[in-house]
C-alpha cells in the first residue's frame, strides 16, 4: 500500500510534462509559420529580367553600356571596307594597327559601313542579316539575335578588363549582358522582314579569326535605315 501511495504523484506530473512538451512544440511550429526564417523564391528563368538584374557582370554592363561602348565604337569604328582586305593581307599587322585582343587571342575591331541588305536569316536562334559592302569583294553577316554569338563588344572596347572581376562566370555575363543590349537597341523599331533590298549604315565589332572560312560575323549596336 506505501508503495501505491508514493507512485501515484508520479503520473499527474509526467502527463503535465508531456503536454507542456507538446504545447512547446505547437508554439514554435506556430511562429515559424508566422514569421518563418526563410524565404523559398521560384528559379529565375534563364535570360529572364529577374536573372540578369541579380548578376553582377548585368550589373556592370548596365554602367559600361552607353560611356564604353556604344558612344566609344561610334567614335572609333573603322571603315569595314577599308580595313578587311588589310586584315585579309596582314592579320597580325593590322590587328596591332587597328585591333584589340586579350592574351593571345583573336583580334577585335570596331567597324561602321553601309551597304544592301541581301538576306535575313531568322530561322536559328542566332540569327542574322547578310550584308553586300560597295568596295568589299566577300559579303559579311550581322547578328540580329536572339542568342548573339562572340566577345566582340566587350574585348574591342575594354570596357570589361578581366581584373575587375573576381571569376571567370562574371566576365563572361558581362559579355552576355553587352550582346543582348546591343541587338536590342540596333534593331529597335526595325521590321527585320522588310529589310532585303534595302540600305543600312551600321557600327558595331567582330572578332576575326584567320584560320575560319566563315564570313566576318559583326555584332551591331546600331543600325541606321
Amino acid at each position: 500500500m506505501k508503495g501505491s501511495s508514493l507512485a501515484s504523484p508520479a503520473a499527474p506530473r509526467f502527463a503535465s510534462g508531456r503536454w507542456l512538451w507538446l504545447l512547446g512544440i505547437a508554439l514554435l511550429l506556430l511562429l515559424l509559420i508566422l514569421k518563418p526564417p526563410f524565404v523559398i523564391k521560384p528559379l529565375a528563368a534563364p535570360g529572364s529580367d529577374s536573372q540578369a538584374a541579380s548578376s553582377k557582370g548585368a550589373q556592370f554592363a548596365e554602367k559600361v553600356w552607353a560611356s564604353k561602348v556604344l558612344s566609344v565604337i561610334e567614335a572609333k569604328a573603322q571603315e569595314i571596307a577599308k580595313i578587311l582586305p588589310e586584315i585579309r593581307a596582314d592579320p597580325a599587322a593590322t590587328g596591332q594597327k587597328y585591333g584589340r585582343r586579350e592574351s593571345t587571342n583573336p583580334y577585335n575591331y570596331m567597324v561602321k559601313g553601309t551597304g544592301k541588305v541581301l538576306e535575313v536569316h531568322t530561322e536559328s536562334q542566332a540569327g542574322t542579316m547578310v550584308l553586300e559592302i560597295p568596295g568589299l569583294d566577300e559579303r559579311i553577316a550581322l547578328q540580329v539575335g536572339p542568342v548573339v554569338r562572340g566577345t566582340a563588344l566587350r574585348d574591342a572596347t575594354g570596357a570589361a578588363p578581366f581584373d575587375q572581376f573576381s571569376n571567370q562566370l562574371d566576365y563572361a555575363d558581362v559579355s552576355k549582358e553587352l550582346n543582348t543590349r546591343a541587338v536590342k537597341a540596333a534593331l529597335a523599331g526595325i521590321d527585320l522582314a522588310g529589310l532585303p533590298g534595302k540600305t543600312i549604315t551600321f557600327f558595331g565589332a567582330f572578332t576575326f579569326d584567320p584560320r575560319s572560312k566563315a564570313p566576318v560575323l559583326v555584332t551591331p549596336v546600331k543600325i541606321v535605315l
